[in-house]
């Protein structure tokens, strides 16, 4: 994700900019009377099947077997996450443990209460004919990468002890043209994403995902504010649409290629090739899913997880994040009876 680019990872780590847009009107979940309660769900970025259990839950009927009406609010360029639960827009948003963090360090009370990937997403993308296959093969190369990212991988080498000077920065926008061109030897992106571009276009190239080497902020994350779990109401629903959501994502788990054709029929605008959108369903079955996910249900997190990132938000620059960002409960609860939602 020189002048900074506006790349994803910014975006999603923004809490500046927001445009609510029609979203006040949902706030954070009123009931019509008679009806089933309104909640707004914010996705953090635009509609693919990234959020494709989540498409499943609202196509399938889950939410409206729980008594939710969901309204599924896409992110982008001009939308913050975390500001849209704080400001009452959204009950519940997709943000990022480092993001949220920094929210709170900034005034707000977020807390997370679950985490759809298991791996952070974060790689170094490299040719399959010269890969970078682990951190000490980045002494000497060139990454390409935003100026919005460089404190993600700064805190990268130094976790695995190597020296920021021994490798070459290389400002460049989210495309892996300047990868294949052969400008850089290896970029900063998504594994859910170029990486899967450059696969459907024939071009064969090696992923590596720093979490796999100790940089693993818990992404994808299911954010709420403090104040709407001490709310007996608000809760309820946070617990249903939790629920439903895990629901979608145990479907997807069993058929993504239903997810990646239902998303490609749900929004017809957006540009989607099924193609990719298939070849995504199935590569981040890879972060989404592990073998604590099996044990104890989709979503989850463990206290290991805490306090890796907490020690991950210190090389950051993070200050004031306790254990006390995250809450286990709404888990528990969803997932009382094992694993099944």
């Amino acid at each position: 994700m020189s002048a900074p680019a506006l790349t994803r990872r910014a975006l999603l780590g923004s809490a500046g900019a927001l445009a609510l847009g029609g979203l006040v009107g949902c706030a954070r979940g009123s009931a019509p009377a008679g009806g089933p309660a309104e909640v707004t769900y914010q996705l953090s970025w635009t509609h693919s099947v990234q959020f494709g259990g989540t498409y499943l839950a609202q196509d399938r009927g889950l939410f409206d077997q729980l008594d939710l009406s969901v309204r599924l609010a896409a992110g982008g360029p001009n939308v913050a996450g975390d500001t849209s639960t704080v400001s009452g827009a959204a009950l519940m948003n997709i943000s990022a443990a480092d993001g949220v963090a920094r929210s709170n360090a900034e005034g707000a009370d977020l807390v997370i209460i679950g985490a759809q990937y298991q791996k952070s997403p974060g790689t170094i993308l490299s040719l399959a004919d010269a890969p970078l296959q682990q951190p000490g093969d980045l002494a000497g190369a060139r990454i390409g990468v935003a100026g919005t990212d460089t404190p993600a991988l700064d805190a990268f080498l130094a976790l695995n002890d190597l020296d920021a000077d021994d490798v070459e920065f290389v400002p460049s926008q989210y495309d892996p043209a300047v990868l294949t061109a052969g400008q850089v030897d290896g970029l900063f992106c998504f594994y859910n994403d170029l990486p899967v571009a450059l696969a459907v276009q024939g071009v064969e190239a090696h992923s590596m995902l720093l979490a796999d080497f100790g940089y693993n902020p818990m992404s994808q994350t299911y954010t709420v504010l403090r104040s709407s779990l001490d709310d007996e109401e608000q809760r309820d629903r946070i617990v249903r649409l939790m629920r439903g959501d895990a629901q979608g994502w145990q479907l997807y788990q069993q058929d993504p290629a239903a997810a990646a054709e239902l998303v490609v029929e749900m929004y017809p605008d957006a540009g989607l090739d099924l193609a990719t959108q298939r070849k995504q369903a199935e590569v981040q079955l890879d972060i989404m899913f592990s073998e604590a996910t099996d044990e104890f249900g989709f979503g989850w997190f463990t206290g290991e997880q805490v306090d890796q990132n907490l020690r991950l938000f210190e090389v950051l620059g993070i200050e004031g994040a306790t254990e006390q960002l995250w809450d286990h409960s709404i888990l528990e609860e969803v997932y009382e009876n094992g694993p099944t939602a």
